[in-house]
């Protein structure tokens, strides 16, 4: 199961590209890495702890390896001007995402994936009791990521992070 997300806008982008085409691309690029069935021997899924590994970085590209400890959650944020695709290798997240003042939640398990153009305000958490692992696709690379913090209704900033922090 692959499912799309996108922001209200189509607008092109900076690259003139309309948001919803360049996904597919990023899709495919994630896909075809998330294929590689040694991923999981780069990270030690039994460590309490989240770990992220940086796979690929280039201008145009960035793509992380995460896990995902049972109850970890990475808080509502968006990706910049970047576009976004993931891929669940083992086990399954849950992806809330907010509209009209309430959040939806997308269960993406082993094998899913989603995309999202820019503008997308998500929390990705594990809700199950074992370690999950994915892939995470960035285009551009990440610049920045905006937190957010619901409340009263609605989804307010608190803060921005630059390039360079961990996911």
């Amino acid at each position: 199961m692959t499912s799309y997300s996108s922001a209200p806008s189509t607008a092109p982008s900076a690259d003139g590209v309309p948001p919803g085409l360049a996904l597919l691309p990023l899709l495919q690029t994630l896909r075809e890495i998330a294929a590689d069935p040694e991923l999981h021997q780069l990270v030690d899924l039994h460590h309490p702890e989240r770990q992220s590994l940086e796979l690929r970085s280039t201008p145009d590209l960035q793509v992380w390896l995460l896990t995902w400890p049972p109850g970890f959650s990475t808080g509502w944020h968006d990706h910049g001007e970047s576009r976004g695709a993931y891929a669940t290798l083992r086990g399954r997240l849950t992806e809330n995402t907010w509209a009209l003042g309430d959040p939806t939640a997308w269960y993406v398990g082993r094998g899913e994936s989603r995309a999202y153009t820019t503008g997308h305000v998500h929390e990705v958490r594990n809700e199950t009791t074992t370690t999950a692992l994915s892939v995470h696709a960035y285009a551009p690379r990440l610049s920045t990521m905006t937190r957010y913090v619901a409340a009263r209704g609605r989804l307010e900033v608190v803060g921005v992070e630059q390039a360079g922090v961990q996911l």
